[in-house]
């Protein structure tokens, strides 16, 4: 099927490139894109007009747990959410999550990096433990990795890889963070050498790793262990001093503010402004929040710090941490919110968040056909209402989602939509 969008505003990932364009996608891909209207239009092509509306690339999660809940690509797809990158899950139920998005395409597609570099007691499994701590799930954490030595870290690798994983997650979790009852504290956590047997050994396959540290400390450690990024940031304050280390090793970073505030019962007016488009039963799970982080360790430390990062030119990378079990945090509608905090909260222009949920995590993991919208690329698409690249609570009045150039039917629906609190 093809789809001619007419009298759109287009932001190509990077900048507007016309206010009044045309679009043409045939075959899964964007065709052409013109000033005006086009001579050449596939036959039985259907058009779509686009007048008072902006076309933006399919947007990308580049943090969520889609654990073997297919309904979470489903979920996400529907807030223009066109790929995930799934940042620890068992390979296994990564596999079928991957069949389901390679055939289906009412539903995002998927990257993961299989299960992270996970030491016997350490994070996530810490943490699973004192909310599931039945005979299966210990059974299942028993059998993740031990990764305490150079031979151990470099076969992980090698099995991820051969697995499927298209980057390498590291976990540095000392669980300081946290105000929870941990049957070992310290949260036991790898040596700087083996994380740095880790990257050496993902790099010499040309994968990208991506660390978990909250803390200074675990931070500073993964940033000294060669980690070409972070999968959150940091939520104590930094100092000068450190700021420096970041700004000598340029690490990308994905902030996840919306799960720091939950963590820290933080962001409850702008939560529950995100959750208006969804059941009452999935807007009382995205109200609440899992408030278990002390109170040094906050969302506010963590937006302060992103906005030093963006000011001394660092990656910022859209993610969400998000996942089906998770309080505080719903799957593509957390996104919108994520995008939201950038602009309201780290100084970001609303540009320059859409580019970190699209041209910038394309070419920082590689996702070369996507990301933005030129001819030949993938028609991963989102039609919005309004200007977003102005006012960035414009990208959750969503008209049209394409995935593969599919538009996805009833993709959205205005409603009644009130002001966020800023």
């Amino acid at each position: 099927m093809s789809w001619l969008i007419t009298d759109v505003r287009i932001f190509d990932g990077e900048r507007v490139t016309l206010e009044n364009g045309f679009v043409v996608v045939k075959n899964g891909c964007i065709e052409n894109i013109s000033p005006k209207m086009p001579v050449n239009i596939p036959e039985g092509c259907h058009h779509i007009s686009g007048l008072g509306c902006t076309l933006l690339p399919g947007f990308i999660d580049s943090h969520v747990h889609v654990y073997n809940d297919a309904s979470f690509l489903a979920k996400a797809l529907r807030f223009g959410v066109t790929t995930l990158l799934d940042m620890h899950n068992e390979p296994y139920w990564f596999k079928e999550m991957e069949r389901l998005s390679s055939f289906r395409n009412d539903v995002a597609d998927i990257r993961s990096a299989c299960h992270a570099a996970t030491v016997k007691g350490g994070w996530p499994s810490a943490i699973i433990q004192l909310s599931s701590d039945d005979a299966e799930t210990r059974t299942r954490l028993e059998k993740w990795p031990n990764v305490v030595d150079r031979v151990s870290a470099e076969a992980f690798v090698e099995e991820n890889k051969r697995l499927g994983a298209s980057f390498i997650k590291l976990m540095q979790e000392s669980g300081v963070p946290f105000d929870l009852p941990f049957s070992c504290s310290p949260v036991p956590t790898p040596s700087r050498e083996v994380q740095k047997a880790i990257v050496d050994k993902a790099h010499s396959y040309n994968m990208i790793t991506v660390g978990h540290a909250l803390s200074i400390r675990d931070t500073l450690l993964l940033l000294d262990s060669g980690v070409d990024g972070f999968a959150h940031a940091c939520c104590e304050e930094l100092s000068g001093r450190d700021l420096s280390v970041f700004c000598d090793k340029r690490p990308f970073v994905i902030p996840t503010l919306v799960i720091q505030a939950s963590a820290g019962s933080e962001e409850s007016e702008s939560r529950e402004f995100f959750s208006q488009d969804l059941s009452k039963e999935d807007s009382t799970h995205m109200c609440e929040c899992l408030g278990i982080a002390r109170k040094d360790f906050t969302m506010k430390n963590a937006a302060l710090n992103v906005r030093l990062f963006k000011k001394a030119g660092l990656d910022i990378v859209c993610g969400t941490d998000s996942s089906s079990h998770l309080k505080g945090v719903f799957a593509g509608a957390s996104l919108h919110h994520e995008l939201w905090l950038y602009v309201n909260r780290c100084g970001f222009t609303p540009i320059e968040a859409l580019r970190s949920s699209t041209s910038v995590p394309s070419r920082i993991f590689k996702l070369h056909d996507r990301g933005s919208i030129k001819p030949g690329l993938k028609a991963d698409l989102v039609l919005v209402r309004g200007d977003p690249t102005k006012n960035i609570e414009c990208t959750r009045s969503i008209l049209e989602v394409w995935r593969n150039g599919v538009r996805l039917s009833s993709a959205g629906d205005e409603g009644n939509k009130s002001e966020p609190s800023h």
